[in-house]
């Protein structure tokens, strides 16, 4: 299967594949991505019970149901450049923890488009992954590698780079100091 064209998954149907369950907040339950007969990529959902772990998924994750929101006062901006800048300031830096945010990094810039996957390839021994990726319009390079998390160390990094998002006033302070 080609990597590099662009795939759309469509958004969670909120109920479950197989029961037709549906789901409600706070209701935990599994997203998957599958190959269809198509050679395309499709996501279903699926209730605690119905969830087969022994499936072979290409991705898989679990979410919840979250609560209504207040309404948005507009829509948040967040500085791709930013990111992306981040993103290359962490190439060099080789502690785990910083390859991991950078992992995750370069997958909200890929489903921002400023970031092309290339190539995906398991690390030897199956703990994590290699990704070859290109930057949209410079045309440069990156490998990135990540090493298996589990669920609290993804949450750990995942809440880092929510209080990046929220809160772009720190990357000012931050290239000041």
């Amino acid at each position: 299967m080609a990597l590099d064209r662009e795939y759309k998954i469509e958004a969670s149907s909120r109920k479950c594949h197989t029961c037709g369950r549906v789901f409600v907040v706070n209701d935990d339950y599994y997203s998957a991505v599958v190959e269809t007969q198509e050679d395309l990529f499709a996501r279903q959902d699926f209730c605690p019970d119905c969830w087969n772990p022994e499936h072979s998924y290409f991705s898989f994750w679990k979410t919840r149901v979250p609560q209504a929101q207040e309404p948005s006062r507009g829509p948040r901006f967040v500085d791709m450049e930013r990111l992306l800048q981040l993103f290359q300031r962490l190439e060099e830096n080789q502690e785990e923890q910083a390859q991991r945010f950078r992992y995750v990094l370069a997958l909200v810039l890929m489903r921002k488009r400023r970031l092309r996957l290339l190539s995906s390839r398991p690390l030897k021994g199956g703990n994590g992954e290699e990704l070859t990726v290109r930057e949209v319009g410079a045309g440069r390079e990156y490998v990135i590698t990540c090493p298996s998390l589990s669920e609290t160390e993804l949450g750990s990094v995942a809440d880092r780079l929510r209080e990046i998002l929220d809160m772009p006033e720190k990357w000012i302070e931050e290239d000041a100091e």
